[in-house]
């Protein structure tokens, strides 16, 4: 049975999620707040009893760290939120703090969440569910393209992967970083078809070999020019529509309305889980706010 329940730390998210990004609090404020925040997500990582303590610094938090898969990852995750949420603590700190400092924490702590559905899908095969890769889209562009980008290192043959993170790249950045990259890897995407033996077989399961065979001759000889179409559809609709949802508050309504999947395997209540923590404490953005400074501090919302 797990130690770790949503549910326990929803108020105390809430607070934090709040006083960090949408009240008007000073910079070294708000990087205390994600520290405080960042202690929770370990607590579920390493799905911690809530009577236990937790801070990020203590060493038997640090060694359990160390038995984790993919430990680097998160290793460098905590330590780049400690180490400025450690200083913003300390009355002996003097230095002050400015908006880069804080969206550095922030980013530290995005690959902190970004972990727990990196665990999850080193357990369930990324690709391998439509109504998974359907909610996982939900997420903000920078979540998406944190956990593909990994996922992709380890799994370089996962077309399904190289799908989704060369959208995600063009969202979460632009069109020349998508391109760039795809442009890096062209030798290994040029040899990869775009249908996988798994998927051909399943459509010609449910459709027939002829219809399977149809699909397969239809599609993009490879994963390149594959890359390369989707750059150029998704980069005009970004041109000229703007991106959908660039963060947590403007993913809400859409992933409100989509969120829970259908079922109670372990597979199915895992996903879901996460996907609710990842929400936590977050609320709907009504109106976008330009504040160059600080780009992750947001203050209108719908309560």
């Amino acid at each position: 049975m797990s130690n770790f329940n949503n549910n326990a730390y929803q108020s105390l998210v809430a607070d934090l999620i709040g006083d960090t990004f949408y009240k008007d609090t000073s910079v070294s404020g708000r990087i205390s707040f994600v520290r405080k925040y960042a202690e929770i997500v370990i607590r579920k990582i390493l799905d911690i009893d809530p009577n236990k303590a937790v801070t990020l610094g203590a060493k038997n938090i640090q060694n359990r760290i160390k038995n984790l898969p993919n430990h680097e990852f998160i290793e460098a995750a905590v330590e780049t939120v400690r180490g400025k949420g450690n200083q913003s603590t300390h009355t002996q700190y003097l230095e002050g703090f400015d908006s880069e400092d804080f969206d550095n924490v922030v980013d530290g702590l995005f690959d902190m969440l970004s972990y727990l559905l990196i665990s999850y899908f080193e357990k369930y095969e990324f690709g391998s569910r439509n109504d998974v890769l359907y909610s996982f889209s939900m997420l903000p562009p920078i979540i998406r393209y944190k956990v593909l980008s990994f996922l992709y290192k380890k799994y370089p043959d996962n077309i399904s992967v190289i799908d989704k993170l060369v959208l995600a790249t063009v969202k979460a950045f632009s069109v020349d970083e998508a391109t760039e990259w795809v442009e890096r890897e062209k030798n290994a995407l040029i040899k990869m078809g775009t249908v996988t033996e798994k998927a051909f077989n399943e459509i010609a399961e449910k459709e027939g070999i002829e219809f399977a065979e149809l699909i397969r001759n239809n599609s993009p000889a490879n994963m390149y020019i594959l890359c390369k179409m989707k750059i150029s559809e998704v980069g005009d609709m970004v041109n000229s529509r703007g991106v959908l949802y660039s963060d947590f508050e403007s993913a809400l309504p859409h992933y409100k309305s989509r969120r829970i999947l259908i079922g109670d395997d372990l597979e199915t209540t895992e996903f879901n889980d996460i996907m609710n923590f990842l929400y936590m404490g977050r609320k709907e953005k009504i109106r976008e706010i330009s504040n160059e400074s600080n780009p992750y501090v947001i203050l209108n919302f719908i309560s």
